[in-house]
């Protein structure tokens, strides 16, 4: 059984929300999907109109959007993998602790820890809720962010 119908079953199984074995293996699926770049089985974790809440920018709301997202990300960070060291449930909610790695373009190390809250309604992310502290990040995002601003700055 591929991937993606892995994912739609485990999905038709956690369609009560209260399965905490289902709802474990749809967020497990889910950072195994975003560990191997398959954007498209990331993508089928999300509700059509999910939103994809990232600190410092605007949510993303619908599958497309989230998919230009993660598609970034992947050209951002070409090798990367995040370790969940922790998950837990309450209900239809569900706390991560994150560990990402990474290696950027230019061949520099990543790593940063963020925790996530996903709302899981119907067997598919509601509502995914990214949180970091944004001065941990590393060197190479904030060089990035601020070349970006200069370039769009207007010439004096």
């Amino acid at each position: 059984m591929g991937a993606v119908e892995t994912a739609q079953t485990v999905h038709q199984a956690a369609s009560t929300d209260d399965d905490e074995t289902a709802i474990r293996a749809i967020v497990y699926g889910y950072y195994k999907a975003v560990n191997d770049s398959r954007w498209d089985d990331v993508v089928a974790c999300f509700h059509p109109d999910a939103t994809l809440h990232i600190p410092g920018q605007e949510p993303k709301v619908g599958t497309e959007e989230i998919r230009r997202f993660y598609e970034a990300h992947g050209r951002h960070s070409v090798k990367h993998h995040d370790d969940v060291p922790l998950l837990m449930i309450e209900g239809n909610r569900v706390l991560t602790l994150v560990e990402h790695h990474g290696v950027g373009r230019g061949g520099e190390p990543i790593h940063f820890w963020t925790t996530g809250v996903v709302t899981i309604d119907n067997g598919r992310f509601r509502q995914y809720r990214v949180i970091f502290d944004t001065m941990a990040l590393p060197q190479w995002m904030r060089e990035r962010k601020g070349s970006s601003a200069e370039a769009a700055a207007p010439s004096p």
